[in-house]
Formats: structure tokens, C-alpha cells, sequence
């Protein structure tokens, strides 16, 4: 089972606040937390800075719990 399998079912839950891989830059951001998890094991995050609930959900491997 891949590591980020086993991250995502025992501490990517939901009120848990995470860090996001960017696409364009490669490098972990913070100031998100999880909102939801879809049946596709997709996730939810809401921003910290406004409050928003973003667009786009996230997988697992683009996730980490804040450190």
C-alpha cells in the first residue's frame, strides 16, 4: 500500500489542518484544513486566510498534516 494510503485513512480526517503541495512552485503551503472527503477519496479544504471552502478538491498525495 502506498504511504500516502495509509496517511490519508488514519490522520487526513476532517478539522485536520494540512499543508498543500502547489502545482507550479513544488513546495508545501499551509493555512488550509480538511472539510470533506468524497467517495473518491478526494478531499475537501477550507482556507484559513477567508474562510472559503476551495473549488478544487485535493488527493492525498498533494496533502500532509501541518507540521
Amino acid at each position: 500500500m502506498p504511504a500516502h494510503e495509509s496517511v490519508a485513512t488514519v490522520t487526513l480526517a476532517t478539522g485536520t489542518e494540512v499543508e498543500v503541495l502547489t502545482r507550479y512552485e513544488h513546495r508545501w503551503t499551509t493555512g488550509f484544513e480538511i472539510v470533506a472527503m468524497d467517495d473518491d477519496h478526494r478531499f475537501q479544504l477550507r482556507r484559513h486566510s477567508d474562510g472559503s471552502v476551495l473549488p478544487a478538491s485535493f488527493g492525498a498525495e498533494q496533502l500532509r498534516p501541518r507540521r
